[in-house]
């Protein structure tokens, strides 16, 4: 691998300020999902059930399992504005992080002059993302470093790091399951067995400080397989999930929309609202089903394809990411920090002469990543209720599955 580019003087000042102003934006604020994720760090610890009612009178977190409270413990033990400060300061060094393993992943493609401009466009694209996630407190960007540590290590041939790196990110959040079956085929197995070891662990950690009664742990599976196969996704989902919002731009609420009927309130919701086919049920569960089966299929034949050819690693991990909001049952807006990989790389493929990069970023900028501030509320329902982003997810993980099927290295 060619030596990684130092950054230029005008990006090291640009990422300053970017991450002194993400800090104090986080920093100063109330409220925000970072107040239920210090509560359920505190329960852990007091070993109190984790999903009982909490300000709202609505449960506490279902979608995360109980060991997500070990992240948050630490801070948990902070005064809430301290504890803000410092997870603050940790999503902003996450965001340092993904960055330079982009820098370093991308050494082979862009040449040293475009480094940093590429890094610029990768942010600046992914902005409204990361400002989704720093400013309630997610964990998101977090998870995203967690990962791409995983995939640095396991290349230096450090399986037991990797293996902490991505059994953490497990634990907290296990929609990065994806990630270990494609260690396993890139030849790190050994990395990928202690992933699932160290996330093993830490459950086994998580059940200690609950004295061992797996209620907690009990409804979480309970309730992470109802709603994962949850037919309807506009029915209430059992024991406290979050129900349907156009928020949610996950593959199967956008079936869904298109393929079957949405019921009256939802629609309202929307202006100028345009059903879909108003397919029944079964068909909408049949389609969904055939394309999530088709994009899983494609993923592992890419994959093994490719499994040999160091080059292609860059891409099957972006495609990987862009598949797991797909296929995630919840895919917030924030979750889409996961597509830093796929932007460096659509950047890393413009040059004199190729213009389809910056079609497709420019598409994507005008059609995903406008916020309500710009396009008011009634544009963003809109907007959200057309399924754009999750259209741009799907086109991303076909260009990282193209990008890493040429195995193009060019400068």
């Amino acid at each position: 691998m060619p030596p990684v580019t130092p950054r230029s003087r005008w990006f090291s000042w640009l990422m300053a300020v970017v991450v002194c102003a993400l800090v104090v934006r986080a920093g100063v604020r109330d409220r925000g999902v970072i107040t239920d994720h210090l509560e359920f760090g505190r329960r852990l610890l007091a070993g109190a059930e984790m999903y009982e009612p909490y300000l709202e009178d609505k449960p506490l977190h279902p979608p995360y399992p109980p060991s997500f409270g070990l992240m948050m413990a630490p801070f948990s033990l902070l005064h809430e504005r301290s504890a803000r400060w410092a997870w603050a300061c940790l999503q902003a060094g996450a965001l340092l992080y993904v960055l330079a393993w982009l820098r370093r992943a991308l050494a082979d493609r862009v040449a040293p002059h475009r480094t940093d401009v590429v890094l610029a466009l990768t942010l600046g694209i992914g902005a409204r993302f990361v400002l989704r996630d720093t400013h309630g407190g997610g964990g998101n960007l977090i998870n995203l470093a967690l990962v791409l540590a995983a995939f640095a290590a396991s290349r230096d041939r450090r399986p037991l790091r990797a293996g902490c790196w991505l059994g953490l990110s497990l634990a907290t959040k296990p929609v990065s399951i994806l990630f270990v079956p494609l260690l396993a085929v890139l030849g790190r197995r050994r990395a990928a067995v202690w992933s699932v070891a160290v996330a093993g662990t830490l459950a086994l950690l998580s059940l200690a400080l609950l004295r061992f009664d797996t209620g907690s742990w009990q409804r979480w599976l309970q309730g992470t397989v109802a709603y994962g196969t949850q037919g309807d996704v506009f029915a209430t989902p059992a024991l406290g999930f979050p129900p349907f919002t156009w928020m949610n731009q996950c593959l199967r609420c956008a079936v869904a929309r298109f393929v079957g009927e949405v019921p009256a309130a939802y629609a309202a919701q929307v202006p100028h609202f345009l059903p879909g086919l108003g397919g029944d049920l079964a068909t909408v569960v049949a389609v969904r089903s055939v394309l999530s089966g088709l994009l899983l299929v494609v993923t592992a034949a890419a994959v093994w394809r490719r499994r040999r050819e160091p080059d292609a690693e860059l891409p099957l991990v972006a495609a990987t990411f862009a598949l797991s909001l797909l296929l995630s049952p919840i895919s917030w807006k924030a979750h889409h920090v996961a597509l830093l990989p796929s932007f460096g790389l659509l950047f890393a493929a413009a040059r004199p002469g190729i213009r389809w990069p910056w079609i497709v970023a420019g598409s994507y900028a005008a059609t995903c990543v406008l916020g309500e501030e710009l396009t008011g509320k009634a544009v963003k329902q809109l907007l959200q209720s057309s399924y754009l982003v999750t259209a741009g997810t799907l086109a991303l993980w076909g260009i990282d599955l193209w990008r890493g099927a040429i195995g193009a290295r060019r400068r």
